[in-house]
């Protein structure tokens, strides 16, 4: 049996009770973390260019969306837009797996009636989707150009909604083809409005390609695996694997892999060197005017993600390490307020972006082949000092040293909190929380909800 069908096989027989008792807490993390983030980034610009292209209406809320009164694959464009506009969303597989995932059940859960058991095994399905294809490619996609989450994020956004809409094992496989044809987006569209829209579309594609197979559209019962399928175009070098059975059901991915909860909303190439800068300046009370260098240690695949040197957009300082490390230096902080136009303006920021320089080591993480093994920060101060971070192989958050539950919670209000209130953010972060149980997409959204009716 090959690849695409073995997929179409592993959506049909996922259910609810087939999931692992532990994956729940991982899928339940990601569904709040990454409402919180949708909530925050849903009136940001390019969240409105795509409603105003989409419903004619740049002010239309989000609540409708899971209320029917968008077809699924446009609310899931819409959804998906702002669950990455920040990029705030989670990370894993060398991508970000909730910001396709989360608007895909959404859209589609609210569309079938489905309860959050199914919701929870639809995201299963989706993660072990990507992670297996993913998983058979030695080269780094973001490397050659590829963004993982829009290529990959298609074909798991549509093995989400296969489960959903429970296709047989003929139009899930048909579903999965089809999706490898819609599936594409690319790094050097970094720092700009097509990032988050490249994401926003992964999920309406995934729905699109459901609906097509659905409707009796055919796709090659191959067309993953075939010497001319999508994993060897993704591969020029041809060093992919599109031989092996896949491990559905032996292995859980969920369970080795996890997510990486971000605790900043910029790239995640630049969390380890954050997180180094951002030590060093508060243990040794570093005065940024008096830094005469910052030198950074990062992988070839980050420098060339973080590709912004002097930033004069707050998209842009999302993908540069120069703000991330200048940002450390003068706020000890990068959060939703550094991201801003007025921080980025400051003259003892700027003056910084000068003086960090980045110097590329080989090698890749195990955990996240587009990074290096670990990153390092070294910073020279005026008086000769050399302050050393040392090797940080993962970022506060990552799965292997996870934020605690006051982090999550934290982070959740501070993203959902302005938007309804602290005492609506606080009862929905508590219905995420138990997404699993709940009868349906509307018992996280109840209709007398006052902060809710007037954004819906």
């Amino acid at each position: 049996m090959g690849l695409t069908r073995e997929i179409g096989r592993f959506v049909v027989g996922m259910s609810g009770e087939g999931l692992p008792e532990a994956a729940r807490p991982v899928i339940r993390t990601g569904f709040t973390d990454l409402l919180g983030v949708m909530l925050a980034g849903w009136d940001e610009p390019a969240c409105r260019v795509v409603r105003r292209a989409v419903t004619g209406d740049a002010g239309h809320g989000w609540t409708g969306l899971l209320r029917g009164t968008v077809p699924a694959p446009e609310a899931g464009l819409l959804l998906g837009t702002a669950a990455h506009v920040l990029d705030f969303d989670d990370t894993g597989l060398s991508g970000h797996p909730s910001a396709v995932l989360v608007p895909a059940v959404l859209a589609e859960a609210a569309a079938t009636g489905a309860d959050g058991a199914a919701m929870a095994a639809a995201y299963a399905a989706g993660y072990e989707t990507w992670a297996e294809l993913i998983g058979r490619e030695s080269d780094p996609h973001h490397e050659k150009g590829w963004h993982p989450s829009a290529v990959f994020g298609t074909l798991a956004a549509a093995a989400a909604a296969a489960v959903l809409r429970r296709l047989d094992e003929d139009a899930a496989t048909h579903a999965i083809g089809i999706a490898a044809s819609l599936a594409g987006g690319v790094v050097s569209n970094f720092g700009s409005m097509t990032k988050s829209f490249q994401l926003g579309h992964a999920v309406r594609s995934g729905l699109e390609a459901v609906r097509m197979a659905e409707a009796g559209l055919t796709a090659s019962p191959d067309a993953l695996e075939h010497g001319l399928g999508l994993l060897r175009a993704l591969s020029p070098r041809g060093r992919v694997d599109t031989a092996s059975p896949a491990a559905f059901g032996a292995r859980w991915h969920l369970l080795e892999r996890g997510l990486n909860v971000k605790l900043y909303p910029v790239c995640y190439a630049a969390h380890r060197v954050l997180d180094a800068v951002g030590g060093l300046c508060r243990t040794h009370d570093v005065d940024p005017a008096a830094i005469e260098a910052v030198e950074l240690e990062i992988g070839v695949g980050q420098a060339r993600m973080l590709r912004q040197h002097a930033p004069r957009t707050v998209l842009e300082a999302k993908f540069s390490a120069e703000f991330a490390a200048a940002s450390m230096a003068v706020a000890r902080r990068c959060g939703p307020a550094e991201l801003s136009e007025a921080f980025l303006a400051r003259p003892e920021l700027r003056a910084l972006f000068p003086r960090v320089s980045v110097r590329t080591v080989e090698g890749s993480n195990p955990d996240e082949p587009s990074l290096a093994p670990s990153d390092r920060a070294r910073i020279v101060m005026a008086d000769g000092r050399v302050l050393d971070s040392g090797p940080v192989a993962f970022p506060r958050g990552h799965f292997c040293a996870p934020a605690g539950p006051e982090e999550l919670r934290e982070k959740f209000m501070g993203c959902a909190g302005p938007v309804l209130g602290e005492a609506e953010a606080a009862q929905l972060f508590e219905r995420a929380q138990g997404i699993d149980s709940l009868p349906g997409v509307a018992a996280l959204f109840p209709a007398d909800a006052p902060a809710l009716r007037g954004a819906a």
